[in-house]
Order: C-alpha cells, then structure tokens, then sequence
C-alpha cells in the first residue's frame, strides 16, 4: 500500500501533492471513462484507445469504445489517500485471464490520471505500462 503512495509521488510529484479533490470511497454501480495516452507505449496494442468501464460490487464489465468488444472481469478498489487509489483487476480476457493495476490520482473529483501496468496477460508483450487520463461518469 505504501509502495503505491511512493509510486504516486514519485511518478506525479504535481499531482500527488496539489490535488484539492477526493476519489470515491467505492465504484459500486459507478462508471469511468478512461482514455490511454498513444505515445507513453506505442508497443501496448490499447495505446490511444478509449473504453468504458462499470463497476459493481466486485465486478467489472469493459467496453472498449468504437468496437464490439466487451470483456468482464473482477476487481479490488482502495483508496491510498484522498486523491490517489489502486483498482487491482483480473480480466476474464477469451485468450486467458489478464491481471493488471490501474492507479488513480485525481485532478478534480470528477477526472484524472491513471497509470496502467499489466502484470501478466494473453496479449503480448505481457507485462506492459501505460498511462492516460479518466473520467468518472455522473
């Protein structure tokens, strides 16, 4: 939990200490935007790519926007400070499962950044990074 908070820091030092806004205590029945950033990995096949996600209780559906590709899977959310939270994420992908980390800061309560890191996936490369911005939805 404190190597996330480090991370943060070290990775967004602007946000990590002048953000004036506060992530949600749950996604529960909440729904994100997320938008990769195209150059940060140009190697990552999601690069530039906007989905949808919705959250439930401890599920997860993805929408990945302008395809019909839709993927569910399961997720663990907490909160590491007020502007800064970890979603942890196992994708039922068809080609096998994906687990990957999604960390959250935030601008405004309703938008921020996100650094996207795979742990380990069907797609290659399998391990991989990326970052880009997120929107939570009304």
């Amino acid at each position: 939990m404190h190597r996330s908070a480090i991370l943060i820091a070290l990775l967004c030092p602007t946000l990590a200490t002048a953000a004036n806004c506060t992530l949600p205590a749950t996604l529960d029945q909440r729904q994100f935007t997320n938008l990769s950033d195209p150059l940060y990995a140009p190697e990552n096949p999601n690069a530039g790519r906007m989905v949808q996600v919705s959250f439930g209780t401890s599920a997860y559906t993805l929408d990945v926007l302008g395809t019909d590709i839709r993927i569910g899977g399961s997720y663990r959310y907490q909160r590491l400070a007020p502007h800064a939270a970890e979603i942890q994420m196992v994708e039922a992908h068809p080609d096998g499962p994906a687990r990957y980390t999604l960390l959250l800061t935030c601008l405004t309560p309703n938008q921020g950044r996100f650094i996207y890191t795979q742990h380990d996936g069907p797609i290659v490369p399998r391990q991989r990074q990326n970052s880009g911005r997120w929107t939570l939805q009304p």
